[in-house]
């Protein structure tokens, strides 16, 4: 099957993509799409829980998107730009085993269910003092004055970025997802990459900080002082050992920042719309706090934070009858599939109750599962807690009247216009 029309970079795609996604799904779920170098786009359930758990099939180091290369003007002015590169090795996300398994767990620990836990309190303490700055009755931006500025400062104390340099710690964090899944100008990605040079000046400089100290709980520190056995470093003789390189932590950190912020921010956005529509489950919080952590569940299969990822065929394989060749760009649309009516009925309607939320695949599935998952989920729980606390009720404007932006991969309002209606203290 091929969808000649579908642009991605589309913005009422963007927009709204879940009628198409439904057209697709009601075909062979596995779609070639023309667009660029092409790809094809996968969106049932079943196939794309199949494509996410064989990474020898279908490999993670499936480099740019299968959009339309660089012009050679444009690639000169970044060879110019970034002559070194900006440290962008495959590590984790783009890596596959087994050097993505020892990456990996080099972090697990740092973000675990109990490490989660240990940032609760932080977390929590942000929420209150961002809640203090709002005035009842007077418009703010929730995703300005709340969604972005909770998951930026919890990932920036977990690697420990000062705190006079976490504005700047945004700024480069919205560089280093700019080009995923977005049509950008040539301007646009030379101020994309000028800050990804930035952050990795940035990141350079705090390890050789950390380089000079003693090792600290932080996530930085781990990186910097982890000593890689022969098993889990490639190459290396029986008994040798050796750390990871600047390049790779600066890899690595660059999607915690991704995977630390986009996320939260993207779901609580989202999310503060829907209950201005359907305030019904705002009460429903209010007067029944316990159901809070099954409505991040479902926010998180009904937003799909992430809502696509990349994989590149290794070999010709047959996809519940159709024939994809060696070597061709797939990419998982994971909302597409968490909307899928076989797996989730009446998948538009928001339901809490659902019996199998666990079944959604927002945070991906198999070896590259999501390994903030726990402190995301953490953090929505702890806002979606302290917000219905303190605002009595709100306004928010329908998401027909919202602006998103150009990411099909990352879609996220870009502005929320929010009048809380505080709680009495």
């Amino acid at each position: 099957m091929s969808d000649t029309e579908l642009d991605p970079f589309d913005p009422a795609f963007i927009a709204c993509p879940f009628p198409r996604y439904e057209a697709l799904r009601e075909g062979s779920g596995a779609t070639w799409v023309p667009h660029g170098k092409g790809f094809w786009l996968i969106t049932r359930h079943d196939l794309v829980r199949r494509v996410a758990g064989d990474v020898g099939t279908f490999s993670s180091e499936a480099g740019s998107l299968g959009t339309v290369p660089p012009s050679p003007e444009l690639a000169a002015a970044i060879d110019e730009l970034a002559p070194d590169g900006i440290g962008d090795v495959p590590t984790l996300l783009t890596l596959d085993p087994p050097g993505h398994t020892r990456n990996r767990r080099l972090i697990s620990r740092a973000f675990s269910p109990a490490a989660a836990k240990r940032y609760e309190p932080l977390a929590r303490s942000i929420v209150e003092e961002l809640l203090a700055g709002w005035r009842d009755g007077e418009q703010v931006d929730f995703v300005s004055t709340f969604a972005i500025p909770l998951p930026v400062r919890v990932i920036a104390r977990g690697l420990d970025v000062p705190d006079d340099r976490v504005a700047d710690f945004k700024r480069w964090s919205d560089a280093a997802v700019a080009k995923i899944g977005a049509r950008l100008s040539d301007e646009q990605v030379l101020d994309s990459v000028r800050a990804a040079l930035e952050l990795k000046e940035f990141i350079l400089e705090q390890i050789a900080r950390k380089r000079a100290h003693p090792p600290a709980e932080d996530v930085l520190s781990s990186l910097v002082h982890a000593e890689l056995s022969d098993d889990e470093a490639e190459g290396l003789e029986a008994g040798a050992r050796r750390v990871l390189s600047d390049l790779e932590i600066v890899s690595i950190v660059r999607q915690l920042i991704v995977a630390g912020n986009e996320t939260t921010t993207n779901l609580l956005g989202q999310l503060l719309v829907l209950f201005g529509e359907q305030p019904e489950w705002w009460r429903r919080m209010q007067d029944e706090p316990s159901i809070i952590p099954a409505v991040v569940e479902e926010g998180l299969r009904w937003t799909s934070p992430s809502a696509v990822n990349q994989r590149r065929t290794t070999c010709p394989v047959d996809l519940d009858g159709v024939d994809l060749p060696p070597q061709t760009n797939v990419l998982l649309a994971y909302l597409a599939a968490n909307h899928d009516e076989r797996v989730f009925p009446d998948p538009e309607r928001f339901d809490p109750e659902r019996p199998n939320l666990a079944e959604h695949l927002a945070f991906g599935r198999g070896i590259h599962f999501c390994p903030g998952a726990a402190l995301a989920r953490m953090e929505a729980r702890v806002a979606l807690e302290e917000l219905t606390a303190g605002v009595e009720r709100y306004e928010t404007p329908p998401f027909t009247s919202l602006r998103w932006n150009e990411s099909f991969q990352l879609r996220a309002l870009r502005a929320i216009p929010f009048v809380p209606h505080l709680v009495a203290r």
